[in-house]
């Protein structure tokens, strides 16, 4: 009789257990889409960044490139002091389109290598490839390069650049 009792209670618990288990569902950050969804959604909002880093990139647009960034941003390029701020760094996107009227962008494309998001902040690492003129008549140059990035997510679920330090490959002047 002892040990129907335990049987029974052992059923009954992993009955429970399985009945519990079974309509839990893992939840995201502050109770919201289950983990699966959350990660999800935030792989596609950082592809969002990406592609608006690219159309931002093509269209030359100071602006636009800027809004992609964080206020308090950090962007370290090769040769050049840090750029700290997005005003900065629009001030910094200003004067080189400024200084460069007749360059165009002709391709820019990145290619992450590795994305980990860690909470409200996420770092990525990959190489980019770009081709740019320098003048109309000016044979197309390929530039390419290292990338390290930091994002964080904003309050809307949206991700910025917080920091990124890119090493450029064959930047123009260098061997």
């Amino acid at each position: 009789m002892r040990r129907a009792s335990i049987i029974a209670v052992v059923a009954f618990v992993t009955g429970l257990a399985a009945g519990l288990l079974g309509s839990f569902t893992l939840r995201g950050p502050k109770g919201g889409l289950p983990l699966a969804d959350t990660r999800a959604a935030e792989l596609a909002a950082i592809e969002k960044l990406h592609q608006e880093d690219i159309a931002a990139t093509l269209s030359q647009d100071p602006n636009a490139h800027a809004n992609l960034w964080t206020d308090d941003a950090v962007r370290l390029g090769w040769g050049r002091p840090a750029e700290v701020g997005k005003k900065a760094i629009l001030a910094e996107n200003e004067k080189f389109w400024a200084e460069h009227r007749g360059l165009k962008v002709l391709s820019y494309e990145p290619q992450i290598k590795d994305l980990q998001v860690a909470g409200e902040w996420a770092f990525e690492w990959g190489n980019f490839e770009a081709t740019f003129k320098l003048s109309e008549e000016a044979p197309p140059v390929p530039y390419r390069g290292k990338v390290l990035r930091v994002l964080r997510r904003q309050s809307d679920a949206s991700w910025k650049f917080a920091r990124v330090c890119e090493n450029p490959q064959n930047a123009p002047g260098q061997q």
